[in-house]
């Protein structure tokens, strides 16, 4: 299965798959198994886990990588195409009754994100897209927003477990900026929401390459820009984004 169409209804059927049983056995699956710092980690990340990793290799070759288990599926690191997976962006908030969690599917070319799935299961809604297709929001198309200036847009963000000081000064910045900061504690659906036109920017520091692979792909296929840097893809990144008529965020 190499056709970019099929792959990207491969990744929907499985994001769908996996937000339909998170929803299903939220009182099960929503216990906490491990806390590192502010890393908390649940049970419903490993379920997710499994459910999209056998969907996924039941009908793709390429290798996996994703947030339970790391790089550990992906040994050879060679592939040009590898699959970046987050079972449960936004764990928290899935814990807490928070609405902004969602399956994350990406897939990369050489480490780029060139198409994604980001199904917020709880909200009902998927988005969807693939560089040179197009994206799609619950079936119909999406396009970026058109605002240019900052001081009238909106800015989403967050504080992950891995920031530094800098990043923390340039957080301050930003709130300055922007007209709006919005922080809602999951990269993907932040980034799905700059592709659906409903900001403008998105800015982190300390992501991992499975929170904003998806995301990515899909503000890309929706028209706007993305910058992704780092001194390897399985370390933390800067990631920035926006709707190509702002500026990326410092």
């Amino acid at each position: 299965m190499n056709d970019l169409k099929d792959l990207l209804k491969l990744a929907e059927t499985a994001a769908a798959a996996a937000g339909e049983a998170l929803l299903a056995n939220r009182v099960q699956w929503g216990v906490v198994e491990d806390v590192q710092g502010r890393e908390v980690k649940i049970g419903a990340d490993k379920h997710a886990e499994e459910l999209v990793l056998t969907a996924i290799a039941r009908e793709s070759d390429y290798p996996i990588i994703s947030e339970e288990a790391g790089w550990a599926r992906a040994m050879q690191r060679g592939d040009r195409f590898v699959w970046a997976i987050d079972p449960l962006d936004g764990s928290v908030n899935y814990l807490r009754g928070y609405p902004h969690c969602a399956v994350s599917i990406a897939l990369l070319d050489q480490g780029k994100p060139m198409l994604g799935v980001v199904d917020c299961f709880v909200t009902r809604e998927c988005f969807t897209g693939a560089i040179g297709l197009g994206a799609w929001l619950n079936g119909a198309p999406m396009r970026v927003s058109t605002i240019e200036n900052p001081a009238k847009g909106i800015l989403q963000t967050g504080v992950p477990s891995r920031a530094s000081d800098a990043s923390m000064r340039a957080f301050e910045q930003r709130l300055r900026t922007w007209q709006k900061v919005r922080m809602i504690g999951s990269a993907a659906t932040a980034l799905a929401y700059v592709a659906a036109g409903r900001a403008e920017g998105y800015r982190e520091s300390g992501s991992m390459i499975w929170d904003v692979a998806a995301g990515c792909a899909l503000v890309e296929a929706a028209g706007g820009a993305v910058k992704i840097e780092g001194e390897a893809l399985d370390r933390p990144l800067e990631v920035a984004a926006s709707n190509g008529a702002t500026p990326l965020p410092d």
